[in-house]
């Protein structure tokens, strides 16, 4: 196939290289809104770490449904001494235009705040909407055009009639800070609702991953332009890479119109994509000038008259080099795009929306990668034919031969050979040593802290995370409760449930009971707080109880009970996938059934070594300053699961990369020895560069102000450094030295299948 993929290639280069650019101009102006409608980044909806059918999810439905289709909008005025009743008078006479006009656009009894209260201060029901140290307000605006209704879930006249109606409300609250001014010069608001929080996210993401590439995208160049030789190299795996980025966002895109999408699922997946897009180019082009430099020294040695060259596609030594290039790095490409693929659809068996979407969203972006390096690369460079067989402006600086050294291509000389026949001579030393340093690493662990954090993932600066924070502190009385006890049903069974069993869990702090309806809602105050242990033992010790009737508990707490109960579920459903999938790709690629089984388990202990770490950053509090980051106290539960799941694909995809040229050397007749070195040293250095550009792209993510990002952008870095050092250069030549002749057993009948498959 891939033969065949190189022929087509060649003819039709210009063709490929066309194609690519209409699309990516194309998808990139939808994804950007550029054709009038909504873009990707405006249509992300705020993470959700729910778990359908969980108790949490379906309570929280059924709160939507109590609650309505009304909108609320808020506005949060601080910097003004409403102690004294002077300034109370003030300041309701600084409002009376302000209250004319959103009474005018959502009615008289929908605009509330201290000032409308007859009595005013004096009452409770006013000084709950005061704060606490008597230096602001709370202003609050419902909309609900529809009364007590519920319009359907599909009316689009009705949500844009909502629409438009909280964006003047937002729009005329906006003004209220400077009609305040007369009354008190410091005098400042924040407006809020959901879809601010919302979009406050979206364009944090939007701008964390212009960010991201604008750092790595130079000092990714930098590097292959060193790696390839030369700038022109380096310009196939480049414009790839943001071919890719075009791509992926498309595919986004798509899926987010057929299941909403959150900020977190869009910045990892872009961070990946463009990481092993990047890194796939690079060993394509690697390995094609390899193959242009060994024609070269052989045209240059063959005896006689030179025969007269074709030129650009026609080249038959452009078109054979391109053929060896794609069904030897080609191929490790695209076994590494199914590995890490296979390996992100296991997270889809998790139960989790967002886990769900990561796993399809960074599924379509490794197999848009793979795409991008298997037609567009190639065809780049076919296009610049045999310009990169001429010595590069730096190696002509340098004054150094074009072609490797005659030592150097025979792959028994170098850092990475060296580096594994020194290994090879105390092979358990090295081996206990990695091992030992990994489990080190991973002793954090011990102490994790999964969270499902909601207000806590924007970033400090935010106006939006300010409001939420000075709500929490200084309006007790309008902040959320840390959990919600929905009981379908009332009467004296269910006030007798609540206070004789649901009072008295332990981390129970109050409950307040509401009816509403036929249902009975009581808010609960818990010890700790929403997201400490006791409040997640409390929503435990709640579920545990008999009821008298169909109950729902909901709430942060709620919310991470919930998900750590779905992944201790999904887990042997996802490794059980993950090593399947993993396990038969290696063994087609290698045909050894130790290879693989030995594989698994190194990158297991890799991954929980990088787990470790991240734990000992993020929850530990560690480098915070030099990260930029506010201890949450944890870490996110879906970015340790997301990190699993695309940790290992990065694992086995480095695996795919080194195990391929030793198997070449292999199936060549050299000994198990020799063919560790010369693999180690033939792709040592493409490897360890493909692995320096993965980093730099995930660390230019952790520029970002997100948590979630930071966390998930440090978590493949780091997992991508100890497995390209600790793994590759200690335990892999280690272990098949100790394996010998081994590595390469399978029983008969499995020989068989994967002959006749690969047929």
């Amino acid at each position: 196939m891939l033969a065949w993929l190189s022929r087509r290639v060649v003819k039709d280069a210009w063709y490929v290289v066309g194609t690519w650019a209409v699309l990516a101009v194309v998808l990139l102006t939808v994804c950007l809104g550029g054709l009038g409608g909504a873009g990707l980044f405006g249509r992300l909806e705020t993470g959700d770490s729910s778990v359908p059918r969980a108790q949490s999810a379906r309570g929280e439905q059924v709160l939507r449904t109590l609650s309505g289709d009304s909108q609320t909008v808020s506005l949060l005025v601080t910097g003004i001494d409403i102690s004294d009743t002077g300034t109370q008078q003030e300041v309701a006479s600084a409002l009376t235009g302000a209250h004319a006009d959103l009474r005018a656009l959502v009615g008289e009894q929908n605009v509330l705040d201290p000032f409308v209260v007859p009595g005013m201060l004096s009452e409770p029901a006013a000084q709950a909407l005061a704060s606490a140290d008597l230096d602001g307000f709370l202003m609050i605006v419902t909309v609900n055009p529809n009364g007590s209704k519920v319009a359907p879930a599909g009316d689009r006249a009705y949500a844009a009639e909502v629409a438009s109606l909280v964006s003047k409300v937002e729009s005329r609250l906006k003004e209220i800070p400077d009609e305040l001014r007369a009354v008190s010069p410091a005098a400042t608001g924040v407006v809020s609702d959901d879809a601010l929080v919302s979009r406050a996210v979206d364009d944090r993401v939007e701008k964390d991953l212009v960010r991201g590439g604008l750092i790595c995208l130079p000092l990714v160049l930098l590097v292959m332009t060193l790696v390839l030789d030369g700038p022109l190299a380096a310009v196939a795996p480049l414009l790839g890479g943001l071919a890719q980025v075009a791509g992926s966002l498309g595919a986004l895109y798509a899926l987010d119109l057929v299941n909403g999408l959150s900020p977190f699922v869009v910045a990892t997946a872009s961070a990946l994509g463009l990481a092993l897009s990047l890194g796939y180019g690079l060993i394509v082009t690697r390995r094609y000038r390899e193959e242009l430099a060994r024609e070269g020294e052989e045209d240059s040695a063959a005896p006689g008259p030179r025969r007269r060259r074709r030129t650009g596609r026609r080249d038959p030594l452009v078109a054979d080099c391109m053929t060896t290039a794609l069904t030897t790095a080609g191929r490790t490409a695209l076994f590494s795009g199914l590995t890490v693929a296979a390996s992100l659809a296991g997270l889809t068996l998790m139960g989790a929306d967002v886990l769900w979407s990561v796993g399809v969203a960074g599924t379509l972006a490794a197999l848009v990668a793979v795409a991008a390096a298997l037609t567009l690369v190639p065809a780049l460079l076919v296009l610049m034919g045999r310009r990169l067989q001429r010595p590069s402006l730096l190696r002509r600086a340098m004054g150094r031969s074009p072609f490797p050294r005659p030592e150097i291509a025979s792959g028994r000389t170098g850092g990475p050979a060296w580096i594994a026949r020194q290994v090879r001579r105390m092979p358990w030393v090295a081996a206990v040593a990695g091992i030992a340093l990994l489990i080190v690493l991973a002793s954090p662990l011990h102490d994790l802290r999964m969270l499902t954090s909601t207000t806590e993932l924007l970033p400090a600066h935010s106006d939006q995370r300010t409001y939420l924070q000075l709500l929490q502190d200084d309006y007790p009385a309008a902040a959320e409760a840390d959990a919600t006890l929905i009981i379908y049903g009332t009467g004296e069974r269910v006030t007798s449930y609540i206070n004789d069993q649901v009072a008295y869990v332990d981390g129970v702090v109050q409950v307040k009971p509401t009816i509403a309806g036929k249902y009975t809602v009581a808010y609960l105050d818990l010890e700790g707080g929403a997201s400490s242990v006791t409040a997640e033992r409390a929503v435990a010790g709640i579920q545990a109880l008999d009821p008298p009737a169909d109950t729902w508990i909901t709430g942060q707490a709620a919310s991470q009970y919930d998900f750590r109960q779905a992944i201790v579920h999904g887990l042997p459903k996802v490794v059980g996938v993950l090593l399947l999938a993993s396990f038969a790709l290696l063994f087609l690629m290698t045909g050894s059934v130790l290879v693989p089984f030995k594989a698994l388990l190194i990158n297991v202990v890799s991954l929980a070594g990088s787990l470790g770490v991240l734990v000992w950053v993020f929850q530990g509090g560690h480098l915070r300053g030099l990260l930029g980051f506010t201890p949450i106290g944890g870490v996110e539960a879906y970015v340790m699961v997301t990190a699993v799941g695309v940790g290992f694909g990065l694992a086995m995809d480095y695996e795919v990369f080194i195990l391929a040229r030793i198997k070449e050397y292999w199936d060549g007749g050299d000994d198990n020895d020799t063919a560790v070195e010369r693999g180690l040293q033939r792709s040592g250095r493409i490897v360890t560069s493909a692995a320096l550009i993965m980093v730099i792209v995930f660390l230019g993510f952790v520029s970002g102000d997100l948590l979630i990002v930071k966390e998930v952008g440090l978590a493949l870095a780091i997992m991508v450094a100890l497995d390209a050092t600790v793994v590759r250069l200690l335990l892999v030549p280690a272990t098949m030295s100790l394996l010998g002749r081994w590595n390469w057993w399978a029983p008969g009948f499995l020989r068989d299948a994967r002959e006749r498959f690969l047929e």
